[in-house]
Protein backbone atom coordinates (compact mmCIF):
# COMPACT_ATOMS: atom_id res chain seq x y z
CA UNK A 1 0.00 0.00 0.00
CA UNK A 2 1.28 3.29 -1.31
CA UNK A 3 -1.12 5.28 0.62
CA UNK A 4 -3.59 5.02 3.08
CA UNK A 5 -5.44 7.98 4.86
CA UNK A 6 -8.80 8.77 6.50
CA UNK A 7 -9.79 12.27 6.29
CA UNK A 8 -12.53 13.52 9.00
CA UNK A 9 -11.82 17.64 8.34
CA UNK A 10 -13.77 16.81 5.16
CA UNK A 11 -15.02 20.13 4.98
CA UNK A 12 -11.23 21.91 4.50
CA UNK A 13 -10.67 19.85 1.34
CA UNK A 14 -13.97 20.68 -0.33
CA UNK A 15 -12.73 24.32 0.21
CA UNK A 16 -9.93 24.53 -1.23
CA UNK A 17 -10.65 21.77 -3.97
CA UNK A 18 -13.73 23.95 -4.63
CA UNK A 19 -10.94 27.27 -4.74
CA UNK A 20 -8.15 25.19 -6.91
CA UNK A 21 -9.65 23.55 -9.22
CA UNK A 22 -11.71 25.75 -11.15
CA UNK A 23 -8.30 27.03 -12.48
CA UNK A 24 -5.58 24.26 -12.42
CA UNK A 25 -6.72 21.15 -14.32
CA UNK A 26 -3.83 18.70 -13.50
CA UNK A 27 -2.12 18.17 -10.24
CA UNK A 28 0.93 16.48 -8.48
CA UNK A 29 -0.07 14.39 -5.43
CA UNK A 30 2.94 13.80 -3.49
CA UNK A 31 2.94 11.59 -0.28
CA UNK A 32 5.93 10.90 2.29
CA UNK A 33 5.75 10.18 5.69
CA UNK A 34 5.10 13.51 6.79
CA UNK A 35 1.84 14.07 4.54
CA UNK A 36 0.40 14.85 1.24
CA UNK A 37 0.83 17.93 -1.17
CA UNK A 38 -0.90 19.01 -4.10
CA UNK A 39 0.44 21.01 -6.26
CA UNK A 40 -0.68 22.26 -9.73
CA UNK A 41 -0.46 25.47 -12.25
CA UNK A 42 -3.04 26.48 -14.28
CA UNK A 43 -2.60 26.47 -17.96
CA UNK A 44 -1.37 29.85 -18.73
CA UNK A 45 0.98 29.70 -16.09
CA UNK A 46 -0.51 32.67 -13.96
CA UNK A 47 -1.55 31.15 -10.98
CA UNK A 48 0.06 28.08 -9.08
CA UNK A 49 -1.19 26.17 -5.75
CA UNK A 50 1.06 24.23 -3.51
CA UNK A 51 -1.62 22.65 -0.58
CA UNK A 52 -0.17 20.71 1.92
CA UNK A 53 -1.82 18.21 4.74
CA UNK A 54 0.19 17.79 7.52
CA UNK A 55 0.30 14.03 8.97
CA UNK A 56 -1.57 15.37 12.01
CA UNK A 57 -4.57 16.36 9.99
CA UNK A 58 -5.69 12.63 9.71
CA UNK A 59 -7.73 10.17 11.59
CA UNK A 60 -4.83 7.66 10.10
CA UNK A 61 -1.99 7.91 7.91
CA UNK A 62 0.46 5.57 6.28
CA UNK A 63 2.19 7.05 3.35
CA UNK A 64 5.15 6.07 1.10
CA UNK A 65 7.23 8.55 -0.90
CA UNK A 66 5.84 8.38 -4.13
CA UNK A 67 4.09 10.66 -6.97
CA UNK A 68 1.27 10.57 -9.08
CA UNK A 69 -0.98 13.09 -11.36
CA UNK A 70 -4.44 13.31 -10.68
CA UNK A 71 -7.39 15.74 -12.41
CA UNK A 72 -8.02 17.94 -9.81
CA UNK A 73 -11.99 18.31 -10.88
CA UNK A 74 -12.64 14.74 -11.34
CA UNK A 75 -11.18 14.22 -7.53
CA UNK A 76 -13.42 17.36 -6.29
CA UNK A 77 -16.83 15.86 -7.33
CA UNK A 78 -15.71 13.15 -5.70
CA UNK A 79 -14.78 14.65 -2.65
CA UNK A 80 -17.79 16.56 -2.63
CA UNK A 81 -20.19 13.93 -2.68
CA UNK A 82 -19.34 13.45 0.69
CA UNK A 83 -21.33 14.98 3.66
CA UNK A 84 -19.13 17.44 6.16
CA UNK A 85 -19.51 14.87 8.99
CA UNK A 86 -18.73 11.82 6.91
CA UNK A 87 -15.48 9.76 7.08
CA UNK A 88 -13.49 9.36 3.70
CA UNK A 89 -10.42 6.80 3.46
CA UNK A 90 -8.17 7.28 0.35
CA UNK A 91 -6.18 4.03 -0.83
CA UNK A 92 -3.54 4.11 -3.94
CA UNK A 93 -1.88 0.38 -4.18
CA UNK A 94 -0.48 1.16 -7.47
CA UNK A 95 0.61 4.22 -9.70
CA UNK A 96 -2.65 3.80 -11.75
CA UNK A 97 -5.84 3.82 -9.62
CA UNK A 98 -6.95 6.01 -6.28
CA UNK A 99 -9.63 4.21 -4.58
CA UNK A 100 -11.47 6.21 -1.95
CA UNK A 101 -14.06 5.40 0.42
CA UNK A 102 -16.92 7.64 2.28
CA UNK A 103 -18.33 6.39 4.99
CA UNK A 104 -21.57 7.87 6.73
CA UNK A 105 -25.36 7.42 6.46
CA UNK A 106 -24.55 5.73 3.34
CA UNK A 107 -21.09 4.20 1.76
CA UNK A 108 -19.58 4.89 -1.35
CA UNK A 109 -16.92 3.77 -3.29
CA UNK A 110 -15.23 5.24 -6.02
CA UNK A 111 -12.02 4.75 -8.17
CA UNK A 112 -10.06 7.57 -10.15
CA UNK A 113 -7.63 7.25 -12.55
CA UNK A 114 -3.88 8.44 -11.94
CA UNK A 115 -1.99 10.15 -14.43
CA UNK A 116 1.40 10.36 -15.55
CA UNK A 117 3.38 12.28 -13.19
CA UNK A 118 5.77 13.61 -15.20
CA UNK A 119 3.24 15.58 -16.90
CA UNK A 120 2.51 17.38 -14.19
CA UNK A 121 5.61 18.13 -11.99
CA UNK A 122 5.99 21.74 -11.17
CA UNK A 123 8.41 23.82 -8.99
CA UNK A 124 7.84 26.01 -6.36
CA UNK A 125 9.10 29.82 -7.67
CA UNK A 126 12.26 31.34 -5.78
CA UNK A 127 11.17 35.02 -5.00
CA UNK A 128 12.84 37.53 -2.67
CA UNK A 129 9.92 39.52 -1.17
CA UNK A 130 9.81 43.14 0.44
CA UNK A 131 7.00 42.69 2.09
CA UNK A 132 5.17 41.11 4.27
CA UNK A 133 1.30 41.20 5.46
CA UNK A 134 -0.90 39.62 7.86
CA UNK A 135 -5.13 39.84 7.55
CA UNK A 136 -8.24 38.26 8.83
CA UNK A 137 -8.84 36.24 5.95
CA UNK A 138 -12.33 37.34 5.92
CA UNK A 139 -10.81 41.39 5.73
CA UNK A 140 -8.81 40.30 2.73
CA UNK A 141 -12.07 38.67 0.78
CA UNK A 142 -14.35 41.62 2.09
CA UNK A 143 -11.71 44.29 0.26
CA UNK A 144 -10.85 42.48 -2.56
CA UNK A 145 -14.75 42.23 -2.94
CA UNK A 146 -15.02 46.22 -2.58
CA UNK A 147 -12.39 46.58 -5.32
CA UNK A 148 -13.92 44.29 -7.53
CA UNK A 149 -17.06 46.55 -8.18
CA UNK A 150 -14.98 48.96 -10.14
CA UNK A 151 -11.96 46.56 -11.33
CA UNK A 152 -10.85 43.41 -12.55
CA UNK A 153 -7.35 43.65 -10.91
CA UNK A 154 -6.31 45.14 -7.53
CA UNK A 155 -3.26 47.45 -7.09
CA UNK A 156 -1.53 46.94 -3.87
CA UNK A 157 0.80 49.58 -2.06
CA UNK A 158 2.36 48.89 0.67
CA UNK A 159 5.30 50.88 2.80
CA UNK A 160 6.07 50.25 5.83
CA UNK A 161 3.66 51.99 8.15
CA UNK A 162 0.48 51.37 5.83
CA UNK A 163 -1.23 49.36 2.65
CA UNK A 164 -3.55 50.19 0.35
CA UNK A 165 -5.51 48.64 -2.24
CA UNK A 166 -6.49 50.14 -5.22
CA UNK A 167 -8.91 49.18 -8.50
CA UNK A 168 -9.99 51.54 -11.59
CA UNK A 169 -11.79 50.99 -14.56
CA UNK A 170 -13.93 53.49 -16.85
CA UNK A 171 -16.57 52.91 -14.41
CA UNK A 172 -14.63 54.76 -11.65
CA UNK A 173 -12.44 53.57 -8.91
CA UNK A 174 -11.70 52.31 -5.33
CA UNK A 175 -9.23 52.23 -2.76
CA UNK A 176 -8.93 50.85 0.86
CA UNK A 177 -6.33 52.09 3.06
CA UNK A 178 -4.57 49.98 5.86
CA UNK A 179 -2.95 52.04 8.52
CA UNK A 180 -0.35 49.40 10.98
CA UNK A 181 -1.72 49.75 14.35
CA UNK A 182 -5.78 48.14 13.19
CA UNK A 183 -6.86 45.63 14.52
CA UNK A 184 -7.69 43.65 11.54
CA UNK A 185 -3.80 43.30 10.37
CA UNK A 186 -1.03 41.15 12.70
CA UNK A 187 1.84 42.54 10.78
CA UNK A 188 2.91 44.86 8.20
CA UNK A 189 6.47 44.39 7.78
CA UNK A 190 8.39 46.30 4.71
CA UNK A 191 11.48 47.27 3.80
CA UNK A 192 10.31 50.21 1.52
CA UNK A 193 7.82 50.61 -0.88
CA UNK A 194 6.17 47.68 -3.38
CA UNK A 195 3.71 48.25 -5.85
CA UNK A 196 1.88 45.61 -8.01
CA UNK A 197 -1.01 44.83 -9.47
CA UNK A 198 -3.12 41.27 -9.61
CA UNK A 199 -6.21 39.75 -11.18
CA UNK A 200 -9.23 39.54 -8.83
CA UNK A 201 -10.75 36.94 -11.21
CA UNK A 202 -7.52 34.08 -9.66
CA UNK A 203 -7.69 35.68 -6.55
CA UNK A 204 -11.56 35.92 -5.56
CA UNK A 205 -12.32 32.38 -5.52
CA UNK A 206 -9.32 31.49 -3.23
CA UNK A 207 -10.19 34.36 -1.00
CA UNK A 208 -13.63 33.21 -0.75
CA UNK A 209 -13.53 29.29 -0.43
CA UNK A 210 -10.27 28.94 1.46
CA UNK A 211 -10.44 32.45 3.84
CA UNK A 212 -13.59 31.29 5.29
CA UNK A 213 -12.64 28.14 6.56
CA UNK A 214 -8.83 29.31 8.12
CA UNK A 215 -8.24 30.60 10.73
CA UNK A 216 -4.72 33.02 9.41
CA UNK A 217 -3.64 34.57 6.34
CA UNK A 218 -0.65 36.36 5.27
CA UNK A 219 0.85 37.32 2.18
CA UNK A 220 3.99 38.77 0.59
CA UNK A 221 4.89 40.70 -2.73
CA UNK A 222 7.39 42.60 -4.24
CA UNK A 223 7.52 45.41 -6.93
CA UNK A 224 6.48 43.45 -10.52
CA UNK A 225 6.51 40.07 -8.52
CA UNK A 226 4.15 37.42 -7.80
CA UNK A 227 1.92 37.78 -4.70
CA UNK A 228 2.12 34.59 -2.43
CA UNK A 229 -0.31 33.72 -0.25
CA UNK A 230 -0.66 31.24 2.90
CA UNK A 231 -3.54 30.41 4.52
CA UNK A 232 -3.49 28.26 7.71
CA UNK A 233 -6.24 25.65 8.41
CA UNK A 234 -7.67 24.83 11.60
CA UNK A 235 -6.14 20.99 10.53
CA UNK A 236 -2.50 22.07 10.49
CA UNK A 237 -2.99 22.00 6.73
CA UNK A 238 -1.73 25.10 4.72
CA UNK A 239 -2.47 26.14 1.42
CA UNK A 240 0.42 28.47 -0.63
CA UNK A 241 -0.72 30.23 -3.68
CA UNK A 242 1.38 32.04 -5.76
CA UNK A 243 -0.13 34.75 -8.43
CA UNK A 244 1.89 36.26 -11.48
CA UNK A 245 1.76 40.01 -11.82
CA UNK A 246 -0.44 41.71 -14.21
CA UNK A 247 1.65 42.97 -17.31
CA UNK A 248 1.98 46.49 -18.11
Amino acid sequence: MLLLARIRNVVEWKAILNAISGMIEDAMFICNSDGITLRGLDSSHVALADVTFPQSSFDKFEGKTSFFGIKLVDFKNVINSALDTDLIEIQISDHSLMQILINGSIEMEFHIKLLNNSEVNTPIPSVEYTSKVSLEPNTFHRILSNIQSVSEFVTINCKPTKIQFFGKSEAGDAKVDLEKGNSVIDVIRSSGHANAAYSLEYLMKISHDIGKTSTKMNFEYATKKPLHLQYELPSGAMVEYYLAPRAE
